[in-house]
């Protein structure tokens, strides 16, 4: 956890496992106000589980979820919201904020009214606030569950794979919706797609069969582990060949597929901090593309869970 983000929610010890292996067991971390936490991991790895605990959906057997105010509200989003089909999306919404509040708070219909509009149209569908819900497409209806939520002015959202199933167009509304929403609050996300999980998230938990298995900010998740390698294409045949070049760098390893294109293997990324630099002074020859290898989340999601199963 960075200085500068205050700790929304703590998960101590969380446990609840099923027959047949199913569950979480152990699993901690703690997740950012103002900030995304996204918990990934394969099929099975307990990512609904973990996080219908938190929403108070479900017991745990063992640990705690300790929000950082005990009145923190918690609103949660499955991955695939149903709603009542004759329901009006304004309707829904209101009906979410109306469940949400006290007794003391229930029946303000005016100020309901203005909360769920302003819901609607933070998720892009205010001008179609009395549309029945049977008409929504599965995009519409992925941001009438985030509009259900956010009605209720939560300081942990929680979004179940929320871009499951849409189209990239459906994909980028959600997401400048879910960019939007984390000035404001706390966000867990799960999501199978990485790259989505890669733009948003500032916090990453890694989760293989119920256990944490990496926990991190995104950056790190990325870089952890990794003999970071590069592919120099230059723009003319390097003027010195491999085994000078491992002379003067012996902490790397080259190789030429061309005679214009070289890689370069570091053991890390600190020990390439400095002598990439030498390495392409040395090449002496004009540049076209230094590209940096599997530096994506799928990349370092499948390195992060195969040196778990060597274990």
């Amino acid at each position: 956890m960075t200085a500068d983000l205050t700790t929304a929610l703590t998960a101590e010890g969380l446990t609840r496992m099923y027959p047949g292996g199913g569950g979480i067991r152990d699993v901690s971390f703690t997740a950012a106000d103002r900030a995304v936490t996204a918990v990934i991991g394969p099929n099975g790895a307990g990512k609904t589980v973990l996080f219908s605990i938190i929403a108070g959906l479900v017991h745990a057997e063992a640990g705690i979820v300790a929000p950082a105010s005990p009145h923190a509200r918690v609103a949660y989003c499955p991955d695939v919201p149903q709603f009542e089909s004759w329901l009006t999306a304004r309707e829904v919404v209101e009906t979410s904020l109306e469940v949400s509040r006290g007794s003391a708070e229930r029946g303000q219909r005016a100020r309901s009214a203005d909360l769920a509009r302003g819901a609607l149209e933070a998720c892009g569908l205010g001008a179609v606030g009395e549309r029945r819900v049977a008409d929504f497409s599965r995009g519409m209806l992925q941001r009438l569950g985030i509009a259900a939520a956010v009605v209720t002015d939560p300081d942990v959202l929680i979004l179940d794979e929320p871009n499951s199933a849409l189209d990239p167009l459906g994909r980028a509304d959600v997401r400048d919706i879910i960019s939007e929403q984390k000035r404001h609050r706390c966000i867990l996300l799960s999501s199978h797609m990485l790259s989505e999980v890669e733009q948003l998230a500032d916090h990453i938990v890694v989760l293989a069969e119920g256990e944490v298995i990496a926990r991190g900010t995104t950056a790190s998740i990325f870089t952890d582990g990794l003999a970071p390698v590069w592919t120099i294409r230059l723009g003319a045949p390097a003027r010195i060949g491999t085994a000078a070049l491992a002379a003067a760098v012996p902490e790397a390893h080259f190789a030429f597929e061309a005679d214009t294109l070289c890689t370069v293997r570091f053991p890390s990324f600190e020990a390439a901090a400095n002598r990439l630099v030498i390495v392409l002074h040395l090449l002496d020859s004009p540049l076209v593309e230094v590209t940096l290898r599997e530096r994506d989340l799928d990349a370092s999601f499948a390195r992060i869970v195969q040196h778990q199963e060597r274990r």
